[in-house]
């Protein structure tokens, strides 16, 4: 998954990441990761606890879907490419990279629902093509888009 000249790289099916070398879509890890989980390419933490702290890799380039958003403004936060989403507005169509981190904190009270999201292909499900200015073109095929 990466551009190189006029190329786009793509990983052979059931590998993910810059180099090819991941078996999963996203990748978890974190000092308290409570009820933070990953099933394929989507990333959850739903029904939350307090103080988590995790970090999901991201191991494909995407658009983020936000399946579900509810968190204690302000205080509960996931963070993608240095900005902060807390509330009821998620990071609905933000462009993802391999390799892109993307953290969620809790603090210690007053937890909401949570946040499920999906990195989706962005040339499939109506998506429109997406170009975020930083060289991660998307340009699709077969009609879609």
């Amino acid at each position: 998954g990466g551009t190189t000249g006029s190329c786009k790289c793509t990983c052979p099916s059931g590998f993910f990441g810059p180099s090819c070398d991941s078996d999963a879509a996203i990748s978890l890890s974190g000092s308290n990761m409570g009820k933070c989980t990953v099933s394929g390419a989507c990333f959850t933490s739903l029904d939350y606890g307090d103080d988590e702290r995790c970090t999901f890799t991201v191991n494909e380039d995407g658009l983020l879907d936000v399946i579900s958003f509810s968190t204690e403004a302000r205080f509960d936060k996931l963070t993608v490419k240095g900005v902060e989403y807390s509330g009821s507005t998620g990071p609905q169509g933000v462009t993802v990279s391999a390799g892109d981190q993307i953290t969620w904190t809790s603090d210690f009270s007053d937890n909401e629902t949570g946040v499920a999201i999906c990195v989706v292909d962005p040339c499939v499900g109506g998506s429109s093509r997406s170009d975020d200015s930083s060289g991660h073109n998307f340009d699709c095929v077969n009609g879609g888009g």
